[in-house]
């Protein structure tokens, strides 16, 4: 059963190569997500972000349509606090009405002020969940799992750990659904670096969430601009943050999307999507 997963992980893969090369030999379509494999292709796909965009959460909601059109279950794997399940889960059997968003957005996890908010809580986010409420009233079988399980006091070494034991779990408690996973772009990487800034003295770059799932057929797609800003805590303040020279690559083209695989990055992420700009999406605004 193994060798015949691996072996259509691997004819998958190679069909994906194909539409890859396709797509960069004509003009990139409008719609970013048609730059990514099919519903057919990626079991799991996990898209990295820099939190606080209206981009990288409109993108996770235009791939797990792609899916959904397709006739395949989804789930849809956040970067939210595992306590906040019951008010998701409420929230996608709700009818989405203004009652139903504020039960949702009571939770703790939302509760954050915008000074110490890290991108997470963002409009864009909320507009992600109200997308997946309007498939599930449309009769869609789609489901949204909170994969943050917390540090348990460890750090983020131990968040890492039991976010990726979450997934995990998850993924093979359902083999027949697909799941597109939207987190940090950190949290992506097949290994762990070398050095990262902001550590203290003697500490080491935490294991990345997704090297805990070294073994699994997981596809990693690094979703970054050209040019904008994102919502991040930067320097002891949260706010908008410019996106700087991220690796930008893909000629003059500025104003179409552009993809390629990287397989040569062995370290990292298994392709690269690199969209014209990033517009800032801040925090949902919370009760003082």
């Amino acid at each position: 059963m193994r060798s015949t997963r691996f072996h259509l992980w691997i004819a998958g893969l190679l069909v994906f190569a194909a539409l890859g090369a396709a797509a960069r030999a004509k003009a990139p379509p409008a719609n970013a997500a048609d730059l990514l494999p099919d519903a057919h292709e990626a079991r799991v796909l996990v898209l990295g972000e820099l939190h606080g965009t209206n981009e990288a959460p409109a993108l996770a909601a235009a791939v797990v349509r792609q899916r959904l059109d397709a006739g395949l279950p989804v789930t849809l794997a956040l970067e939210v606090h595992a306590a906040a399940k019951p008010r998701l889960d409420a929230f996608l059997a709700s009818n989405g009405d203004d009652a139903a968003r504020t039960a949702l957005l009571g939770g703790d996890f939302w509760q954050v002020p915008a000074e110490r908010s890290d991108g997470r809580r963002s409009v864009a986010m909320l507009a992600l969940l109200e997308s997946m409420q309007r498939f599930r009233a449309a009769g869609h079988d789609v489901r949204v799992l909170a994969f943050d399980a917390g540090n348990a006091g460890g750090g983020a070494p131990r968040r890492n750990q039991r976010m990726a034991a979450v997934l995990r779990e998850a993924i093979a408690r359902d083999p027949q659904r697909a799941f597109v996973v939207l987190a940090g772009n950190y949290h992506l990487r097949r290994v762990t670096p070398d050095r990262m800034g902001g550590l203290l003295s003697g500490e080491s770059p935490p294991v990345p969430t997704m090297a805990h799932l070294a073994d699994l057929p997981v596809f990693r797609v690094n979703v970054t601009a050209r040019d904008g800003e994102f919502w991040a805590c930067m320097g002891g303040a949260c706010g908008p943050q410019p996106v700087g020279p991220r690796g930008i690559w893909g000629g003059d083209e500025a104003g179409a999307p552009r993809y390629r695989q990287t397989p040569e990055d062995a370290g990292r992420y298994d392709a690269q999507l690199m969209l014209p700009r990033f517009r800032v999406a801040a925090p949902v605004a919370v009760e003082p």
